[in-house]
């Protein structure tokens, strides 16, 4: 079988030609693969959704090695020394490959996210995806040579390398909202840091106790409309800051684990997967919600999972107190 050689890009050597087609081989053998994986295929173990998961552990090896090349440029920039430009010989092509082994993990573990949002998970594909194109096209661009390089191509490299950053910062940003929700960078920042950016801070959670003057032998209201009068007002100050802080980081508007979302009510009183409603209005028993909260910490359906701070059991008590009295969203 004649081998298959590989014609070099015009004004690049062959080494160079072979480096590119290194570097994108993970990315572009992912694309055939993961559509693939979409067709009705016999009973045949699952090689995406095994590897899906290996991009969460993949992806820090293009964040540091990219940032890397970044400051030894900047600081070859600035010395004009040229041992740190040349180090970029090997920096640079390892961050093209793993770029690109990242990507194509990340291209399968998309396959097997629906429960992420599909707007948000476009962004984070195809950033990642321009950090493979403009990685590879730095390491095929920079200038070799014992001696730092002056020019019009190395401000060319210069420039590519910048656009990669950026789009690395950017892919980034997508990734940490998808897994965590969209103000996992600002849930903790000041307050005044979040009025500036439109996201103000939700009101202090407080939990409902009865008040001195009620009977200890009054029994609980069991008229729907009185129920779900009495807990107006609840859900926004006590029950929704709750959640947002515990639970919609997997649960709301960016990511819907199980399909299942909790800041919205339709959602929330329809289920997840399971089809059994998450919150059932007057009968605790039936909300499915408090089941998962109520589990054991270790098991696999605890909510939320374990190595996340679970919910305390006032806000935990407030909920259960909310829902029994017809869980208004209002």
């Amino acid at each position: 079988m004649t081998p298959i050689s590989l014609l070099p890009l015009p004004g690049f050597s062959a080494r160079r030609t072979r480096l590119a087609a290194t570097a994108l081989l993970p990315l572009l053998a992912g694309l055939p693969l993961h559509a693939a994986a979409g067709a009705p295929q016999p009973a045949t173990f699952d090689w995406g959704a095994f590897l899906g998961p290996f991009h969460m552990v993949v992806l820090h090896l293009p964040i540091g090695f990219l940032t890397l090349a970044a400051l030894l440029e900047a600081w070859s920039l600035w010395k004009k020394t040229p041992w740190a430009h040349q180090a970029n010989s090997l920096v640079l092509p390892i961050s093209a490959l793993s770029a690109a082994a990242a990507a194509g993990l990340g291209w399968f573990r998309a396959g097997t996210g629906s429960e992420f949002d599909p707007a948000l998970l476009q962004q984070h594909r195809w950033t990642g995806v321009g950090i493979v194109v403009f990685a590879t096209l730095a390491a095929l661009v920079r200038p070799g040579g014992a001696v730092a390089p002056t020019g019009s191509r190395v401000w060319a490299y210069r420039g590519l390398l910048g656009v990669a950053m950026a789009l690395l910062g950017a892919a980034g940003h997508f990734g940490g909202s998808l897994t965590h929700g969209s103000g996992f960078l600002t849930k903790n920042a000041p307050g005044f840091v979040r009025t500036a950016l439109g996201d103000a801070p939700p009101a202090t959670a407080a939990v409902a106790t009865p008040k001195a003057t009620e009977s200890p032998s009054a029994k609980p209201s069991t008229n729907t409309t009185e129920s779900a009068s009495g807990s107006t007002g609840v859900y926004r100050t006590v029950i929704q800051p709750a959640l947002q802080q515990r639970c919609y980081s997997c649960h709301g508007p960016d990511k819907q684990k199980g399909k299942l979302r909790l800041d919205r009510r339709e959602n929330a009183l329809a289920g997840g997967e399971s089809g059994e409603p998450s919150i059932q209005p007057g009968d605790i028993r039936k909300s499915r919600l408090l089941y998962h909260v109520l589990l054991p910490r270790a098991h696999d359906d605890a909510m939320p999972p374990e190595g996340k701070e679970p919910l305390t059991p006032e806000q935990i008590l407030a909920i259960s107190q909310w829902i029994q009295q017809g869980a208004s969203f209002d």
